[in-house]
């Protein structure tokens, strides 16, 4: 017997370093899933680490459809790199690869299955990263995944269900569990299971609690930005109200002698102003509308394929809402330029030349207005061209755009609806991350109530022996819970001895005569202590045997 002692105390050695290493891996494993959780919470809170599902096929044989891409922020991005940016148009993230271009004037992007580069040139500060981690099919899974039912369900399960997972895996005899789920159908199976919850939570060291008000929260997050990210496009349409009319009328006149060409002395547009009595005639542009910079140019062709453009009154500011403008025509002046043009380019000379009046008014908010007409001058007249006319206005019509769908909170746009759709998968990696860490506080955490618990949590400590009675006249201690039997093991160095009987599971350490016993008994339904009220359950039953010897 002496032996047998002897070759316990040096199992139980062998077994308690071993318990020792395998607690100091948790700790290990603890400490990086927090760290992770927390490197993941700084990433998607900082943007420095975002992803993109391929839609299209530019990227073959790369990327495919579908495929998840993750990609980080660089201080530096080369040619050669692939790289995310924001197509301003669509607000959809693009996936090509750097070609030219550099960080300061904007890169030049080309999908690799593409034949002609990308229209935007991103600089450093507007690229989102460069692509990390590949992940084929990977946005074929995580699509149904992330959308706002999968979201919610998933976030149900961790805040409520996660917690309890532990301690709904208990393996209880077939008779017990029948009584058990029959109480609980009495007294309210999703009360029962909410106190569960509420029970399961206080047992948590404060590490854990905090850690599962975190999760809850990031979970109600990355739910709110699913619903708003997945809820409509990730484009919407918008119709901006008819901007401010805007017209131009250009008139031309000059002051002739009397002749019999005119009945008086003046002449006014559309009329012809004959060149032989006149040479030079005041062109006016009358404009009206919002207030901004106008010009006013001329563009001279002759139908030999030559054109010149004259500027007639350059850039100027005007506070509106009405603005006029004169210039004077040089008739000869501006006949002489067309023949030595045509001279210059072998033609013969005195070929009609068409003057192109363009007047541009740029105002602040709208889109330049450009009106513009046609006046005809030939050896013998300047006149109206035909077709033309002197006067032009601008479109007030509705103008309607496609442009990204912005997210408002309490009304500030506070992100558009793709970064909302890239915060919501990222936010929930971190609550998924902070899940397992609750999963393993929960485990650690939750009371051992069965034998196939203890002897799946300390295996190494526990000897099965036949039924044995304790020496007469030796105290026997009932202890309340099995990890307090387990420091009187670890204190004394003894092993755990077991064994089954009928009616209860005895666990016993025995030391300097005293006996310690942990008994969990078997006659008896477990119940929960759910409204208060203290029902027998298997960690009470061996208290009222407290007096009872051991066999």
């Amino acid at each position: 017997m002496r032996l047998d002692l002897v070759e316990s105390h040096a199992s139980f050695v062998t077994t308690a370093t071993r318990g020792l290493i395998q607690r100091s891996v948790r700790h290990l494993a603890l400490a990086v899933i927090l760290g992770v959780a927390a490197v993941s919470a700084w990433a998607a809170l900082s943007g420095q680490v975002s992803y993109v599902v391929t839609y299209g096929v530019s990227m073959n044989p790369v990327y495919f459809k579908g495929d998840l891409v993750f990609i980080a922020r660089d201080g530096s991005y080369r040619v050669g790199d692939i790289a995310a940016y924001v197509d301003r148009a669509s607000g959809q993230r693009v996936l090509h690869r750097i070609i030219g271009g550099s960080g300061s004037a904007g890169f030049v992007l080309k999908g690799d299955n593409n034949e002609s580069v990308d229209l935007a040139s991103p600089t450093a500060q507007q690229i989102l990263g460069k692509a990390v981690l590949h992940v084929p099919n990977g946005g074929i899974w995580l699509k149904p995944v992330l959308s706002p039912t999968g979201l919610g369900m998933i976030g149900f399960l961790i805040v409520s269900g996660g917690a309890t997972a532990t301690a709904n895996r208990r393996q209880i005899p077939r008779g017990r569990r029948k009584k058990k789920v029959k109480a609980m159908s009495r007294q309210g199976g999703s009360w029962a299971q909410a106190a569960e919850v509420v029970r399961t939570f206080e047992r948590m060291p404060a590490p854990a609690r905090t850690l599962a008000a975190v999760v809850a929260a990031l979970t109600g997050l990355a739910l709110g930005l699913a619903l708003v990210g997945w809820m409509k496009p990730v484009t919407e349409t918008v119709t901006a109200a008819a901007g401010a009319s805007q017209s131009t009328t250009f008139s031309y006149s000059t002051t002739v002698p009397r002749s019999a060409a005119y009945d008086g002395t003046t002449v006014n547009s559309p009329d012809p102003v004959f060149r032989r009595l006149v040479n030079t005639v005041d062109l006016k542009a009358a404009y009206t509308g919002p207030g901004g910079t106008f010009d006013l140019t001329a563009e001279l062709t002759n139908g030999t394929g030559w054109h010149s453009t004259v500027t007639l009154i350059p850039p100027r500011s005007f506070p509106g809402p009405t603005h006029e403008a004169t210039a004077k025509l040089n008739l000869r002046s501006l006949s002489n330029r067309a023949d030595a043009a045509s001279r210059a380019i072998g033609v013969q000379a005195g070929s009609p030349v068409t003057i192109a009046l363009r007047a541009r008014v740029t105002s602040e908010g709208i889109a330049p207005f450009t009106s513009t007409a046609q006046l005809q001058l030939n050896e013998v007249q300047l006149s109206l061209a035909q077709g033309s006319s002197l006067s032009g206005s601008s479109d007030a019509t509705p103008v309607t755009t496609v442009k990204p769908r912005e997210v408002a909170v309490f009304g500030h746009k506070v992100m558009n609806a793709g970064t909302a759709r890239s915060y919501a998968i990222l936010v929930f990696l971190v609550a998924a991350f902070g899940a397992v860490g609750i999963t393993f506080f929960a485990r650690r955490s939750a009371p051992l109530r069965t034998r196939a618990e203890i002897e799946r949590r300390h295996p190494q400590l526990l000897v099965h022996v036949e039924p044995m009675s304790s020496p007469p006249g030796k105290p026997v201690v009932n202890v309340d819970n099995f990890p307090a039997l387990v420091k009187l093991a670890e204190r004394y160095g003894q092993m755990i001895l077991t064994w089954r009987r009928p009616d209860a599971d005895d666990f016993i350490v025995r030391d300097e005569g005293i006996t310690y016993r942990y008994r969990i008994s078997l006659d008896q339904p477990v119940l929960e202590n759910i409204d208060g009220i203290n029902r027998p359950n298997s960690a009470g039953s061996h208290r009222r045997r407290a007096s009872s010897p051991v066999p």
